[in-house]
């Protein structure tokens, strides 16, 4: 009887610890398939509409890179002789040669520089924002501007691509990029691969 009942306590003993071993490599197994299972994602900043300003991507084509002689473009090198010190400035003999890239509505374009977008189109709705709101009469209609931008974030020259035919829209619009500028300055990789930027978009202005 003693030897069964040692038998039987021997056998519970190692019941118990294979229970606790299966226990714990289940719980082991599943840390492993969990932790192995987390996948870092970066969410871009998505930034509420404003109800005023409506900035979308523009019905171009695509983006484009090129090399343009400082000599070539007058109306820009004027524009960027004039920014205040610690911007890039160009000497009256310069041939330096810069790249440009172009952002259109198709536009190829990576984390670094959706998040550069978000933060331009975050400014200018924030700037359209209040200049609206002291207005009188809200203008319904749609422009599509070109903003150039240098490496340090200046707004080097502002163009309207396509008109709104309403004046006060188009003017409104140039104003509010005018007055929400400087933007922030290009981070080391995409100052690595420009110094300019040329953002297209549509300018939808709508009091609904």
């Amino acid at each position: 009887m003693s030897t069964f009942s040692s038998s039987s306590k021997n056998m519970s003993r190692r019941s118990l610890t294979f229970n606790k071993s299966f226990l714990i490599s289940l719980f082991i197994h599943g840390v492993l398939i969990f932790g192995i299972s987390i996948t870092t994602y970066y969410k871009l900043p998505i930034f509420n509409e404003s109800p005023i300003i409506n900035v979308k991507l523009a019905n171009s084509n695509q983006d484009y890179m090129n090399d343009t002689s400082i000599d070539t473009n007058m109306e820009l090198k004027r524009n960027m002789s004039s920014q205040a010190s610690g911007t890039i400035q160009t000497s009256k003999n310069s041939s330096q040669s810069f790249k440009i890239k172009k952002l259109q509505a198709n536009s190829v374009i990576n984390s670094q520089e959706a998040v550069y977008l978000n933060l331009w189109q975050r400014k200018i709705e924030t700037t359209g924002d209040k200049i609206i709101s002291n207005k009188e009469n809200y203008l319904d209609g749609k422009v599509q501007i070109m903003a150039t931008i240098d490496i340090n974030g200046n707004l080097v020259n502002s163009k309207i691509l396509i008109s709104s035919g309403n004046i006060l829209i188009d003017e409104m619009a140039i104003d509010i990029l005018e007055k929400s500028a400087p933007f922030p300055p290009f981070n080391d990789d995409m100052s690595n691969q420009y110094s300019i930027l040329e953002i297209v978009r549509d300018w939808n202005f709508s009091s609904n």
